[in-house]
């Protein structure tokens, strides 16, 4: 069966409902530490890059970024962890409360530190991870405050969720507490598995393992459609669940049951960071099941969801908003405005792909027709239009005081509305060599009476590869007509 014959208008009508679902998070929690950074050179003393630091954020990470996925999606999250009397367990304290997660059912424990996970970026890339964890189980004691905590929640959730990173907190005791739980109360329990040992699982309505997940806890080795069919009928023979469902990534993912399987392929989207996407699975799942979706349903609508995570740069959530986009297939205009960074990695991406790549920039300051033909044309150019935007303060030094009329981000927003256009990313310098340099366009675009002599940025193309471009204007269409016309009608 293919998921192409569910109509995506009985897929959407589940999401109004995920709104106000109370779902029990429990797992190993943790705070995901992302140390933004740029490197320029290469340590004088070893062989390595030497990152300067820009700036540094924290999130809720483990079944903390479950929790917060929930919440982005309009559920209520009931979050049960473990964290330590240090100054991580308090940033993770200020990251759920900034994330409007309750921390009401978080132990501390001073015999164990908080779970921290460091991820320094450069560039929109990963350059290392440093952990810094107790992997050792929880103490008994602890586990007995769980079980009570457990037992209190489950009668009033609408579906439970067991996210295990292996970090001690998911015993078998406490797997197997809350899958009799949710069997009593006929509660829907998904689990994201981790290790090779799955018996602790055994009896839950669903586990999520990805691939490599899989092929490990089935003894399998999984090189075509053949391994993948036997893996996903091993596990869900030993593990005793309703369902499996293996995450494949570029591949999409495959549902499981006694009937069969159905396949779910992905959804074509620009791949940045699959931090975290098997969170954002797991909790679109469970988050469908309480509202009244078929497990085939809610795998559709997880995939969506992962689709719009991984075209994120570290650990993310996805919207109610962007759920619905992506299942319409709308490319919210947001996402279209890039820094930067991303938009560097962005055509470093499309270019491996083959993409054909088409730069072109300004103030567009008053957007008019002459400008969206220009555009247009541009596009026809190659596969992907990149627009460099003017900053105000950039603006301002090219056209004087009183410009722009128009804000930056208003004129990114509107810009990015338009179909031909694909990606808007702001400048502040008043050349874009910088930029270009960044992007290597294949084509750089000029729009004007310009000839190649004149234009100062185009040495810099050519000596990347690419080539200028010269697009005429249309007579009478620019932004100093158009002010000038409103002037003269001035009493």
């Amino acid at each position: 069966m293919d998921f192409r014959r569910l109509k995506m208008e009985g897929i959407k009508k589940y999401l109004p409902k995920l709104k106000g679902k109370k779902i029990l998070v429990y797992g190993d929690l943790m705070l995901d530490e992302h140390i933004w950074s740029k490197v320029s050179r290469i340590s004088p003393e070893a062989p390595v890059p030497v990152a300067e630091v820009v700036r540094i954020t924290h999130v809720p990470g483990g079944c903390g970024n479950v929790a917060a996925n929930v919440a982005a999606l309009g559920g209520e999250p009931y979050l049960i962890g473990l964290i330590g009397k240090d100054s991580s367990g308090e940033k993770l304290l200020r990251a759920l409360e900034k994330q409007k997660i309750s921390s009401e059912y978080v132990l501390v424990d001073v015999t164990r530190p908080t779970i921290l996970k460091s991820r320094i970026i450069a560039a929109s890339q990963h350059v290392v991870r440093v952990d810094r964890e107790d992997r050792s189980l929880v103490p008994p004691r602890v586990i007995k405050q769980m079980v009570k905590k457990v037992k209190a929640l489950v009668p009033k959730m609408d579906g439970i969720i067991i996210s295990d990173y292996e970090k001690g907190m998911v015993t078998e005791e406490i797997c197997q507490t809350l899958i009799k739980l949710a069997r009593k109360y006929q509660k829907p329990i998904a689990i994201d598995p981790k290790g090779i040992d799955y018996r602790k699982y055994q009896g839950t309505t669903i586990i999520t393992p990805n691939l490599r997940e899989a092929a490990l806890a089935s003894r399998t080795v999984i090189i075509d459609e053949k391994s993948l069919q036997r893996a996903g009928k091993i596990l869900l023979k030993f593990v005793k669940s309703d369902y499996v469902l293996i995450t494949r990534g570029k591949d999409g993912m495959t549902l499981f049951d006694e009937q069969g399987s159905t396949y779910v392929p992905a959804v074509p989207r620009e791949v940045f960071d699959i931090t975290g996407a098997g969170d954002t699975v797991i909790a679109t799942l469970t988050l469908a099941l309480a509202a009244g979706a078929s497990m085939k349903e809610a795998a559709i609508l997880s995939n969506f969801a992962g689709s719009v995570v991984v075209g994120k740069i570290g650990t993310a959530t996805c919207s109610r908003e962007e759920l619905e986009e992506a299942v319409e297939g709308r490319e919210p205009v947001a996402k279209k405005i890039k820094s930067r960074n991303e938009i560097a990695a962005i055509a470093r991406n499309l270019k491996n792909q083959g993409a054909k790549i088409i730069f072109t920039n300004g103030c567009f300051d008053i957007l008019h027709l002459g400008h969206v033909r220009y555009l247009r044309e541009a596009k026809k150019l190659g596969d992907i239009l990149i627009v460099g935007l003017n900053s105000d303060d950039s603006v301002t030094a090219l056209k004087g005081p009183g410009r722009p009329f128009v804000s930056e981000l208003e004129r990114a927003e509107i810009l990015a509305s338009l179909e031909c256009v694909d990606y808007v990313t702001i400048f502040d310098e008043l050349r874009p060599d910088r930029l270009i340099r960044l992007i290597r366009p294949d084509i750089h675009v000029k729009g004007g009476d310009y000839k190649l002599s004149e234009i100062p940025e185009r040495r810099t193309v050519e000596a990347l590869g690419g080539k200028v471009i010269i697009i005429p204007p249309i007579e009478g269409k620019s932004t100093t007509n158009i002010v000038e016309k409103i002037l003269s009608k001035r009493p």
